[in-house]
């Protein structure tokens, strides 16, 4: 494993895009985070409360992503420790978060190729969501998507952008971060205008 080879190969690819790198460091020891962090991140991605309670601990200066399935037994946890949470994808969550007095700034997942193994909002509805969502909680900052891998990359990419800029062009205080593209695809996103990359094996490898 070399980490910072690893790294420097990632942040190369990114020289020639406005996107952002987040490890993702769900299942990492203390020994391995550390070496993430003394390369210079300061945002890290976690899909369990477990995990951040034991890397939070640690690396009390990082911003963490929340980037799971939301639970609603877990919700206000996740809200009350996570600067992001990536995957809004209920009207149900919506509304819960709506009575929180924690504000944070969130996604909405969209299911782009409707996986019925995946969460996440169907396509077409996105323009009912963040119409929701702009009168009860204000207007997400942007867009996530976990394409089934089975999917071509460049087709859901590329339609996860059309989405994004045609809500870019009715929300003029849309901020449009579209949070797409991990170790196996993270190129690809990149060139459909990815703002941030949710990379975890690639890095630790």
């Amino acid at each position: 494993m070399d980490i910072e080879k690893n790294l420097n190969s990632i942040s190369e690819k990114l020289l020639n895009y406005k996107a952002k790198l987040i490890p993702v460091i769900k299942n990492r020891t203390v020994e391995e985070v550390k070496e993430v962090y003394n390369y210079g991140f300061r945002e890290f991605g976690e899909n369990r409360l477990e995990d951040y309670f034991l890397h939070s601990g640690v690396f009390t200066d990082a911003i963490y992503h929340f980037i799971a399935p939301l639970q609603s037994r877990k919700i206000r946890s996740i809200f009350e420790n996570f600067e992001f949470i990536h995957t809004v994808s209920r009207l149900k969550e919506v509304e819960m978060i709506s009575k929180l007095e924690t504000k944070r700034e969130v996604f909405l997942q969209i299911n782009i190729d409707r996986d019925n193994n995946k969460s996440g909002i169907d396509p077409d509805l996105i323009l009912e969501y963040f119409e929701y969502s702009k009168d009860r909680i204000g207007l997400p900052i942007g867009l996530m998507c976990i394409p089934n891998i089975q999917s071509d990359p460049r087709k859901v990419f590329s339609r996860m952008q059309n989405i994004n800029t045609d809500l870019k062009n009715i929300y003029g205080q849309y901020k449009g971060e579209l949070s797409m593209g991990m170790s196996a695809d993270y190129e690809i996103a990149l060139d459909y205008g990815a703002t941030i990359i949710r990379v975890g094996s690639k890095i630790f490898t």
